[in-house]
């Protein structure tokens, strides 16, 4: 639990009775978001700070959530106990995937389990990146990305890395990455994508040396900064397309929309693949589609996910974790906690 802005402690709750329709599943792997979870650890969450109306789907002035918060979306967890009326629909020893706080186990409806069982064989490990590949993928579609682009990421995060990936096999003909930590460059260059350092000269200026003065085509921004978002505003040509996949937190400066957004026509979009928003081109595709379509392009291994865990974490050193992302982020792109026993 996050009980306080910086403060991360380990809570012991009981679990309710396995019901007959039930599956009890004990945590193998989790990932940290290194967006949503840190903006609860620093206390920036929009949602600390105004109150979310979702009738009218806007956000309110007044009092919002309040600390503790259960942070969490990306669990991987084996089934070892079946309800009786789910024997036959999940097994023991089955591997799920879960959209569910970390902790050491849970109790999950026989459906559920059944809809993100694993395949036999999967790493777990691999499997932690199936939701962030989603939003990845997400963000691609809504940037609609088309063969022969230019496309430029800005934030090399684990999100930027795999919509890196995701659009050069959606037919990008370059991808340019910029970050400004080393390791997080040398990563996106292992995979295919021309990395820019953004602490160097002018990025927009640096973009368009690899791509043509005109700028690029599309850009995604994935850094959660308003300083990126600006950037990726400044890298794309006449009436070209952002795709925003991070999530923005807290006052922050540096988006300047008297500037390149408004003298270059820029087409901003919002790229959000839940929270009650259907998919952009819906029926054709919805969440289950998109969820099926990033697993198996994960577990295929069309986008690389293996090198990107950089630091594991024991459940019980979970504030080390955090702590290490907020203090060090240069030495991180995912930070996955264990739960070995």
């Amino acid at each position: 639990m996050i009980t306080a802005p910086g403060q991360v402690e380990i809570v012991r709750e009981h679990l309710p009775a396995l019901g007959p329709d039930d599956v009890y599943a004990e945590s193998v792997v989790s990932g940290i978001s290194h967006g949503t979870e840190m903006a609860w650890m620093a206390g920036d969450a929009a949602a600390l700070h105004r109150s979310w109306d979702p009738q009218r789907r806007i956000f309110l002035n007044g009092a919002g959530r309040d600390f503790p918060v259960a942070p969490g979306y990306e669990t991987i967890a084996r089934v070892t106990a079946v309800g009786e009326a789910a024997v036959g629909k999940v097994s023991i020893g089955d591997l799920v995937t879960l959209d569910r706080p970390h902790g050491t186990a849970h109790i999950v409806p026989a459906d559920a389990a059944l809809a993100s069982r694993l395949p036999a064989g999967v790493d777990p490990e691999r499997a932690v990146f199936f939701i962030l590949a989603r939003v990845a993928l997400g963000g691609v579609h809504d940037a609609e990305v088309r063969l022969g682009d230019t496309v430029v990421v800005v934030g090399l995060g684990t999100v930027g890395l795999l919509a890196g990936q995701l659009a050069r096999l959606a037919g990008a003909a370059k991808v340019i990455g910029v970050d400004r930590y080393p390791l997080r460059l040398d990563t996106a260059d292992s995979l295919g994508i021309t990395p820019v350092h953004a602490t160097t000269d002018d990025i927009a200026v640096q973009v368009r040396k690899l791509c043509g003065p005109q700028g690029a085509d599309v850009a995604i921004e994935a850094s959660g900064s308003y300083r990126g978002l600006h950037e990726a505003i400044r890298c794309v040509r006449v009436g070209g397309r952002v795709a925003t996949v991070a999530s923005y937190h807290g006052d922050q400066d540096g988006l300047r929309l008297g500037e390149e957004y408004h003298r270059n026509r820029i087409t901003l979009i919002s790229s959000m693949t839940v929270n009650g928003c259907p998919q952009r081109t819906h029926p054709a595709w919805d969440l289950p589609r998109l969820n099926a379509a990033a697993r198996e392009l994960v577990i295929s291994g069309h986008i690389h996910v293996d090198s990107l865990v950089t630091h594991r974490f024991p459940f019980s050193e979970a504030a080390k974790a955090y702590h290490l992302i907020a203090q060090r982020p240069e030495e991180t792109i995912k930070v996955v906690l264990t739960y070995d026993k």
